[in-house]
């Protein structure tokens, strides 16, 4: 009955459009729940360690089920580490570190410039042709960070906007990521198993770290709401990622890139929901930069694309 129903939920025609709200939702969701997982003093590199190994162990069942192997070539494996690397072992370990020092909606507006940051790196390794459009949306993304660190109302306490340095280095490091994916990319394979190869890699790379600094790899004790997040946070993510992977697939990149604007209203929505935020004007302004940045910035559809399935 469930899968009847499943199937005819997938043939309507708004499907999409209700898989790309609610993924947004969730994924906005998450970044509070990264922030809560922050609020048990723990080792940032201890909760980056259970994140992946949540994703590993759930996506690693997935992959079973699908009876998907894990490709190991070489060409496999150095991508799993230059992902894995750029697009979760250094950045997460940095938002761990900083989450706890910014509201959840500033980190959402940041984070939203990632999409504008792979265009400009993208341009300035020859892979995006001149497109003054474009190039306007990351001038309008660079307009709202100035919007949150310069005016001295713009945050809560002025003496947190080094932390927004952190997370546009974050933002940089996802862009990054997203460019080499772009050359590197095993694109015959399974998305989910390549992401699985990099949360593998990141555990390889991780593992040396934090035996060499006594980092406590105890992290679950008693149920606690930092721990639920964590949890919570990782199986939103994973979701609204799968997700996003569907909408690239069968509505196109370019109305799977929308996904951008739901992340960020949503990420500012629930830091005002749970957290009791009242964003500044400034921080208001922001948030409208940098979603104008993303409309201008994200891609255009192709005069010859087809229609979506």
């Amino acid at each position: 009955m469930l899968s009847t129903l499943a199937r005819v939920a997938l043939r309507q025609p708004s499907f999409p459009l209700a898989l790309l709200l609610l993924s947004g939702l969730g994924w906005g969701l998450a970044i509070s729940c990264t922030k809560l997982a922050t609020g048990g003093g723990d080792h940032p590199l201890t909760l980056l360690l259970w994140q992946v190994v949540i994703l590993a162990v759930l996506l690693a069942l997935r992959l079973a089920a699908m009876q998907t192997p894990l490709p190991l070539s070489k060409r496999h494996l150095r991508f799993y580490f230059v992902a894995g690397l750029l697009g979760t072992a250094f950045p997460n370990a940095l938002v761990y570190w900083a989450a706890p020092h910014l509201p959840a909606g500033i980190i959402a507006i940041v984070f939203s410039l990632s999409p504008l940051m792979t265009f400009g790196l993208a341009l300035a390794v020859g892979m995006e042709r001149w497109d003054p459009l474009r190039l306007g949306g990351v001038i309008l993304g660079l307009l709202a960070i100035v919007a949150l660190v310069v005016p001295e109302t713009a945050l809560p306490d002025p003496k947190i906007a080094v932390w927004i340095a952190v997370f546009v280095v974050v933002a940089l490091s996802y862009a990054g990521e997203d460019v080499y994916a772009a050359t590197a990319m095993p694109v015959e394979d399974n998305p989910l198993t390549l992401l699985f190869g990099m949360s593998i890699a990141t555990l390889i790379m991780l593992a040396p770290v934090i035996l060499a600094t006594d980092v406590p790899i105890v992290f679950f004790r008693h149920g606690e709401p930092h721990e639920v997040a964590l949890v919570v946070g990782s199986l939103l993510h994973l979701t609204a990622y799968g997700s996003l992977l569907y909408l690239i697939r069968h509505a196109g990149a370019v109305f799977a890139s929308q996904i951008s604007y739901v992340v960020t209203l949503a990420g500012v929505f629930w830091g005002m929901v749970i957290f009791a935020e009242v964003p500044s004007v400034w921080a208001w302004a922001a948030l409208a930069l940098a979603l104008a940045g993303l409309a201008l910035a994200r891609p255009r559809a192709s005069p010859a694309a087809t229609a979506p399935d």
